[in-house]
Parts: structure tokens; C-alpha cells; sequence
């Protein structure tokens, strides 16, 4: 698989995406814990885990959500040009 991107470009696009609550993006608030590669069927899937602000906040929940929601539609968009990635996958 020669057709992914760099780790740096993933994390240039995350670093576009702003928290809905700070306005700050996602890397300087230190949401993302993990950027991944799996192979599968000869392409890639690009997971990503990140974490809520406030852990212990049920009221967050539609937050998270929407932070998760962020990343997949941005990522998905602007990664689906590498030939090799399959799929965009976010975990919390």
C-alpha cells in the first residue's frame, strides 16, 4: 500500500477541525488520541480514537457526537483520494 498519506497530513485535517464547544482545534486540545492504518483487502482502513473533554460528562454526550461526526465527514472527504484507503472508522 503506497497510496496513504502521511500521518502528518492526517493530522494537518484534524487540526482544521474546530471544537464546537472551545473553537479551538481537535490536536491542540489533545482530543485525538490515536491515529491508525489497517490493512484490509488490499487497501487501508484509517482509524482514529478520540476522547471527550469531560470523560465523566453524560450531558457531553451530543458533543462527542458531533466532534465524531467532524472528523469522519472531514476525513472521509479529503482522504478518499488516496487509492488505497478503504474507509474512515472514529472510535471515542
Amino acid at each position: 500500500m503506497k497510496n496513504l498519506p502521511e500521518p502528518q497530513d492526517i493530522a494537518k485535517i484534524l487540526s482544521e477541525i474546530k471544537d464546537p464547544e472551545t473553537g479551538f482545534n481537535l490536536l491542540d486540545l489533545g482530543i485525538v488520541k490515536n491515529i491508525d492504518y489497517i490493512p484490509e483487502d488490499k487497501k487501508a482502513i484509517v482509524y482514529v480514537d478520540f476522547k471527550r473533554r469531560t470523560p465523566s460528562c453524560a450531558a457531553c454526550a451530543p458533543i462527542a457526537w458531533l466532534v465524531q461526526k467532524r472528523i469522519l465527514d472531514e476525513l472521509s472527504k479529503r482522504l478518499m483520494e488516496y487509492p488505497d484507503i478503504k474507509k474512515v472508522e472514529v472510535k471515542e
